[in-house]
């Protein structure tokens, strides 16, 4: 009876290892395809819902198309490198635009510098010659100025002069030429701010 009894025991315990061993193979088959392990779900499912009891039960995603998503992919990734690109040559013709329109500035403002120095020189050149008449006698200098036809000249000439002398030497001058000279002065005086 003792026999009976040991092998009694050695059941249960056979059956609890069973049911323990079946219950891990369950779950670490539900754990494979829950998780999609290896993809062998979707493989799987695709051969269970072929048959009929199980067709209804079992939802078979459809599978994505990964090439063709790849191909969308590369096509979008090629239209921006496009417009990269486009982007890139845009902004190097802007930045050649840039520098050309720089050089010409630098070409303009040298062209400045160069007549500002002409300016001065002749400035310096007038008051020289405005020295020379100031130190004449006054129809001397009257005399010589009378031969000179740019009224500008004279204009230049006398307006660097002492306002007392520039008086004595056009009181000198030539009376027509008086009066051009004083029309110019009156006009260029009323344009000025």
């Amino acid at each position: 009876m003792e026999k009976e009894e040991t092998g009694n025991e050695k059941r249960p315990l056979k059956l609890s290892i069973i049911i323990f061993i079946a219950i891990f193979i369950i779950l670490v088959v539900g754990l494979l395809f829950y998780f999609n392990i290896g993809g062998i779900s979707s493989h799987t499912l695709k051969y269970l819902s072929n048959i009929p009891i199980l067709k209804g039960l079992i939802q078979v995603k459809p599978t994505t198309n990964y090439a063709d998503e790849l191909k969308k992919l590369t096509s979008e990734l090629n239209t921006k490198q496009k417009e990269l690109q486009n982007a890139e040559a845009s902004l190097s013709d802007k930045q050649k635009q840039i520098d050309a329109l720089k050089s010409q500035l630098q070409k303009q403002q040298d062209e400045i510098n160069s007549l500002k120095v002409q300016s001065n020189a002749k400035k310096t050149d007038l008051k020289t010659l405005a020295t020379y008449y100031e130190n004449m006698d006054p129809q001397n200098a009257a005399n010589i100025l009378n031969q000179i036809t740019d009224n500008n000249i004279l204009i230049g000439i006398l307006g660097n002069m002492n306002k007392d002398n520039a008086s004595k030497i056009l009181e000198q001058l030539d009376s027509k030429k008086a009066a051009d000279i004083t029309k110019i002065l009156y006009t260029n005086a009323s344009t000025m701010p």
